[in-house]
């Protein structure tokens, strides 16, 4: 398995940029789990979450074990509730490093949480039909901390970042827990929801519902299953698309606490939704908690942004032919259909 995709990047041409706003704004707390888009002029923008914490993450022989065991969430306040705010930026085409950033006011639709992890969290930046959008999971809105998907509309300039609009987006049947929904940028309004089997979604989001428009089953035989991480953006000239997907690998500590091991792949469609490739696992830079939420072509570049350790942000240019260079899941072994 490549362990760190980054070093095989940058030791082929690529580069990685930490992705930094100032702590005076930040507390010195963490940024994590970045998403980028490229607009229509080249410019590139990046969404930064950051959470009103820093997470220590106990690993290898490190045995700082607290009450909730490997990992420590050191909040400076009082309380334990896990703030998301997220900041869009600019970064510059060459260094990838932010020029200009404003925090997202989403004060028009706030209302008192009722959970404890409070705000838009995960966000994928898009620009369906013109409009400049941000989605991600919120569940502070139910006391028992069900999490649906949002959809909102924001108006951004260089004196403001304001949240216009924002939906809620349903499902039926009723679950728990929805996150990490992958916006198809080439189909407005639509989103994968699962990967294997592969559900894609159409929503509405004027009645905030949604319905399952294309399924298909691949029955991988692959340990992890494939969980939602970048957009779905198109790739090559027939009519492909590719994103990256996340996996976790879930373990248990001495004393039964519990943990995981992130990795990523990228998973590749063609345009009938046949699933055409995809990557072995692979790390960003060998942490156990990577979270990749953006992903764009930029001439013969993909730039991938990431969240380690819920404590860094960061952007990865990786030339496109460094895919040859991936290991990929074998059709025979693993397609069984």
């Amino acid at each position: 398995m490549i362990k760190n995709l980054a070093k095989l990047a940058i030791d082929n041409g690529g580069l990685l940029t930490p992705l930094i706003i100032p702590g005076e704004l930040t507390d010195g707390t963490g940024l994590c789990n970045v998403s980028i888009y490229k607009e229509a002029d080249g410019r590139l923008i990046a969404n930064v979450r950051h959470v009103h914490y820093s997470l220590y993450h106990a690993e290898f022989d490190q045995k700082f074990y607290c009450k909730y065991g490997t990992l420590s969430y050191l909040n400076p306040e009082d309380d334990i509730k896990l703030r998301t705010g997220n900041y869009l930026c600019n970064l510059n085409p060459e260094t990838l490093e932010i020029e200009t950033y404003q925090k997202i006011d989403t004060s028009k639709h706030d209302i008192k949480p009722v959970w404890t992890f409070i705000g838009l969290e995960d966000v994928r930046i898009l620009r369906w039909n013109d409009i400049f959008y941000i989605c991600g999971v919120r569940r502070d809105v139910k006391p028992d901390g069900e999490g649906r998907m949002e959809l909102c509309e924001v108006h951004w300039d260089e004196n403001n970042c304001k949240e216009i609009t924002r939906d809620r987006i349903e499902v039926d049947p009723h679950t728990y827990l929805e996150k990490n929904w992958m916006p198809i940028l080439d189909m407005p309004m639509h989103f994968i929801r699962w990967c294997d089997p592969l559900q894609v979604m159409k929503i509405d989001p004027v009645s905030g519902t949604s319905k399952v428009v294309i399924e298909k089953e691949y029955n991988l035989d692959i340990p992890r299953e494939l969980r939602g991480g970048s957009q779905v953006i198109p790739f090559g000239n027939e009519g492909d698309r590719i994103c990256l997907t996340h996996g976790c690998l879930f373990f248990h500590h001495p004393g039964k606490h519990k943990d995981a091991q992130y990795y990523h792949r990228f998973v590749i469609w063609d345009k009938d939704w046949n699933l055409k490739a995809l990557t072995k696992p692979f790390k960003f830079m060998d942490a156990q908690i990577e979270f990749a939420c953006g992903l764009v072509i930029e001439d013969d570049n993909f730039i991938a942004t990431f969240g380690y350790q819920d404590n860094a942000a960061y952007a990865l240019r990786l030339p496109i032919n460094l895919l040859d260079k991936l290991e990929w899941e074998d059709k025979n072994t693993v397609w069984k259909n």
